[in-house]
């Protein structure tokens, strides 16, 4: 999807002028009716060029003197100013977004046996449910999930978690399908560095969120110090610490995808990772300040096109970090920040959550690990389809930057 240099707006693959804008676009051909406008222009000038000055003259001096007269009057300041206003308005690059986004989400999975025979195999799922936005937005849930349906029938884990187990021989293969609608909505609440309060003002009720889990180490030395430089100057104010560590990974740390989710020391040590590995980083210097985060682990699309109607595709595991944060009026938020796409304190409505941070480092561990199976010398696996059925895009926001003002 490419956007518009001057103007922000979406630009279509065959479109010469931006659409909004009307700039050409640097690298397209100029259309042909702007070549022939272009030189009946220059024709005029040329022939204006060819008449004598003094028939000039006496429309200069009326045509300046009205032009004084009506720079002068205080209609035309104002007028001034407004288009100006307007100006640096219609020049200043911007996105549009999607208030909501209403999908159908299909999850169909094949298990056979890869080699051997007799194999079990566990599948093991979390249950798609809503989200609430707290005192974020206005609205009861950023996420809602409708008719859920589930294909076969599945066992409840200890957890909280579905599960399928079973045992498989030869050319046998089980089939088992998710499907659901998701009420997705933008995350963006209205609250700066002076609404926020500061460390001491956390309720010891968050403590767990304070802790080692499983790869989060908020008692790790380097982690620590981390903590200490980042709180300097910040006289405890959440928001600050928060923003300070949320800039430390962004200007210090590379995106590079792995396989499994880093330690802390490794991410540190080789400045590069992936949404979990910065999701994990920040985290423990977040709980080594103070502050209480966790992690929330879901689902986003690779591939995004809205300009004619509602294209999302090739969606990918994602993690992201909640934090809490209180407030200067007493009362308290969570607020959502993705290191890997840039997002601080807001998300836009292209993702599914799957599953919170419930503080357990085992069932933190165990999301990661959804198939397991076992046999004598054999082994099963899985192939997973998962596709949008169906998708609406209601309402829109014009943002001017994709990170919120402080």
């Amino acid at each position: 999807m490419k956007l518009c240099d001057y103007c922000g707006f979406v630009i279509k693959d065959n479109d010469v002028k931006c659409f909004n804008c009307r700039m050409v676009i640097p690298g397209r051909e100029v259309s042909e009716s702007v070549v022939k406008a272009a030189e009946v222009q220059k024709n005029v000038q040329l022939a204006h060029s060819t008449r004598s000055l003094s028939s000039y003259v006496p429309k200069k001096i009326i045509a300046l003197i009205l032009v004084v007269g009506l720079f002068a009057s205080p209609q035309t300041q104002m007028l001034l100013g407004d288009g100006i206003d307007y100006w640096d308005e219609i020049n200043t690059p911007y996105y549009t977004i999607p208030e909501k986004i209403v999908l159908t989400y299909v999850r169909n999975f094949e298990i056979y046996v890869e080699e051997g025979n007799d194999v079990e195999y566990t599948l093991t799922l979390s249950i798609p449910g809503n989200r609430p936005s707290g005192s974020q937005t206005d609205l009861v849930n950023w996420q809602t999930i409708d008719d859920l349906e589930v294909s076969p029938s599945y066992n409840l884990t200890s957890e909280g978690r579905m599960e399928w187990r079973n045992n498989l021989s030869g050319n046998e293969r089980d089939f088992i399908t998710i499907e659901y609608t998701a009420i997705i909505n933008l995350v963006r609440p209205d609250i700066k560095v002076s609404d926020s309060g500061f460390v001491s003002d956390i309720p010891d009720d968050y403590d767990l969120f304070l802790q080692d889990e499983w790869l989060i180490e908020p008692s790790n030395e380097q982690v620590k110090n981390l903590a200490i430089q980042l709180s300097n100057g910040t006289n405890g104010n959440v928001i600050m610490i928060l923003k300070n560590i949320f800039d430390y990974i962004e200007n210090n740390y590379r995106y590079q995808k792995s396989s499994v989710p880093k330690s802390c020391p490794d991410t540190i040590v080789g400045k590069v990772g992936d949404c979990d590995d910065f999701s994990i980083l920040f985290s423990s210097i977040a709980r080594a300040a103070g502050i209480p985060t966790w992690l929330e682990l879901g689902i986003i699309p690779a591939f995004i096109d809205t300009s004619e109607g509602c294209d999302l595709r090739d969606w990918g595991g994602h993690a992201w970090v909640n934090a809490l944060v209180p407030l200067k009026d007493g009362t308290f938020t969570v607020v959502n920040i993705d290191l890997a796409n840039s997002y601080f304190m807001w998300m836009p409505p292209y993702r599914i959550s799957d599953w919170v941070d419930n503080g357990n480092g085992d069932d933190l561990d165990s999301y990661y690990y959804l198939f397991s199976s076992k046999g004598i010398n054999s082994q099963a696996t899985y192939k997973e389809n998962s596709y949008i059925s169906e998708c609406d895009l209601q309402g829109e926001v014009k943002l001017t930057d994709l990170d919120l003002e402080l």
